[in-house]
């Protein structure tokens, strides 16, 4: 009797001891919104048992609240919709270790201090309607020929991607591509209002001959369940610029570990599941974005099975950085 009741207390300890552990947490400010992140969060917290708080809202809000609670904030993680929102940030951040799947991510979409690490891929590109009459713009430098002037509609030149599409210009330094960022209103038929969506429903609705906006918002549009959406998407083309080199330039989402994480280990272990090839899938599959995971680590100049048709233009994406940091030149 005495025998059991010992092995009884000695259960009773130890399911004490689980039950008062504490779950495992990870706190996530994303610059994106839940609904496109949530296929990802949902599938880590399954694999890791490792629970997710996250705190959606516009960049320039967190990470003002970043600073502000300093020591105290318990931010781990920031999600970035563009890189362009951690230019002048690194006060903010901290480096991170090495960690495996690093190894399938080209050097030129990582950070050289380790600070951020990119974990998709999108293009800004032109859209064009069934009404649309003129040529097809196919290089950036085209954007300088008067014909397009007046004719597109595209969303505030103020925000990150537009910013992160004239950095990246401004990086290459070619001027031909760069000679119409003097006055890139000129191209607005109208005021600027709404968001990429917006502006490829206006185009659809005859009230631009062109559009710019990330690529894969015509997919969404596409795979929506609003049939609406889907007539929008089917009178549209879309259209990959280039520039005189012949590739496209791109912008990233971004993931950074914040300067006082309360849990920089989670923070890592979610960082490496960004990357890893079956969550990579999940950005292709359900965010129509490109992966940055690739297989062949000797030659990271390509993307396996991204069926692009066009030559990513990676190295700018790095190089715009310093171009973002200058707030003058934009």
């Amino acid at each position: 009797m005495k025998s059991n009741l010992l092995v009884f207390i000695a259960l009773f300890a130890s399911s004490a001891e689980v039950l008062a552990k504490p779950v495992e947490q990870l706190n996530i400010y994303s610059f994106r919104k839940l609904e496109l992140i949530a296929p990802i969060i949902s599938s880590f917290e399954k694999e890791s048992g490792i629970n997710v708080n996250l705190v959606h809202g516009k960049s320039k809000y967190l990470l003002k609240r970043l600073e502000v609670d300093g020591r105290q904030s318990h931010a781990d993680l920031l999600l970035t919709s563009d890189l362009s929102q951690l230019a002048n940030k690194k006060h903010l951040l901290q480096p991170f270790t090495e960690f495996t799947n690093l190894a399938h991510v080209n050097q030129s979409l990582i950070d050289d201090e380790k600070y951020w690490v990119s974990t998709s891929l999108r293009a800004r590109t032109i859209f064009s309607a069934e009404h649309t009459t003129l040529p097809i713009p196919e290089y950036y430098s085209d954007f300088n020929k008067s014909q397009y002037h007046g004719q597109f509609c595209i969303r505030d030149l103020s925000h990150s991607y537009n910013k992160e599409l004239f950095a990246s210009l401004l990086s290459i330094g070619e001027k031909e591509n760069t000679h119409w960022l003097q006055k890139p209103e000129k191209l607005l038929v109208k005021r600027p209002t709404g968001n990429d969506r917006d502006q490829l429903r206006a185009l659809a609705n005859g009230q631009c001959q062109f559009a710019l906006a990330n690529h894969y918002y015509f997919d969404m549009l596409a795979h929506s369940e609003n049939q609406k959406d889907q007539l929008i998407a089917s009178k549209l083309k879309r259209h990959w610029l280039k520039t005189y080199k012949g590739t496209t330039l791109i912008s990233t989402t971004t993931a950074a570990i914040t300067k006082y994480a309360p849990n920089k280990s989670n923070a890592i272990i979610f960082m490496n599941y960004l990357l890893e090839a079956q969550t990579q899938k999940i950005y292709a599959s359900k965010l129509y974005e490109f992966p940055v995971y690739t297989q062949n680590k000797h030659d990271q100049t390509t993307f396996e099975n991204n069926n692009l048709k066009m030559i990513p233009d990676v190295k700018a994406v790095k190089t715009s950085l310093s171009f973002l940091v200058n707030t003058k030149i934009l």
